[in-house]
């Protein structure tokens, strides 16, 4: 890889992962809202008491903001490429079992 490269803002981004986390990120928006709506409470206090006070807006703002973590912060480290897939793969796993338990919950209640 060329110095250039490593110049770049976004060059340590690997956009498949990227997207892998956005995907998670809306399933858990999505599956929040359903179980919101089927009259589930939201398990972490901070977010329901955000989805209280500004709905599922907050939810998506909360999502908005670990992304631009994750992508700037992996950025400011020497092996931003290792950075940037490590906290990737990590959120990929919490965020899928997040997922999971709320599809769990869903289907109970329905």
């Amino acid at each position: 890889m060329s110095p250039d490269a490593h110049s770049r803002p976004w060059s340590h981004v690997s956009l498949p992962l990227l997207v892998a986390v956005l995907g998670v990120m809306l399933g858990d928006v999505v599956t929040t809202g359903v179980g919101l709506k089927l009259g589930l409470e939201e398990g972490n206090p901070f977010v329901a008491h955000l989805l209280a006070e500004v709905g599922i807006a907050g939810l998506v703002l909360v999502k908005a903001i670990t992304v631009v973590l994750l992508v700037v912060l992996s950025g400011w480290t020497r092996r931003s490429h290792r950075t940037f897939r490590l906290g990737s793969l990590v959120y990929l796993v919490v965020g899928t079992l997040v997922v999971l338990s709320n599809v769990v919950a869903i289907v109970t209640v329905g």
